[in-house]
């Protein structure tokens, strides 16, 4: 399990009950976010940053940058090659 959590006077918005920490900066402007994550996800932290990472600039682009938390997903089965005919 991950989560992505503004950050509001130092502290998370909202307690995600994860153990495991590390602090991301929206590449557009200076707020920042808890990025919480399992033990069971350690070994997909760097891909996880650089999904919250996109997660944050898209989520900067739109209202949603003033909610609590960001959505964040992981994207499986993509078919790289499509078939026609």
């Amino acid at each position: 399990m991950v989560s992505l959590t503004k950050i509001v006077d130092g502290r998370p918005a909202i307690n995600d009950g994860l153990l495991k920490e590390e602090v991301v900066r929206c590449p557009r402007c200076a707020q920042t976010y808890r990025f919480g994550y399992s033990e069971n996800e350690w070994y997909k932290v760097s891909a996880w940053l650089g999904k919250a990472e996109m997660a944050l600039r898209e989520s900067h682009q739109s209202d949603k940058h003033e909610q609590d938390t960001v959505q964040l997903s992981w994207r499986t089965g993509i078919n790289r090659y499509s078939r026609t005919g």
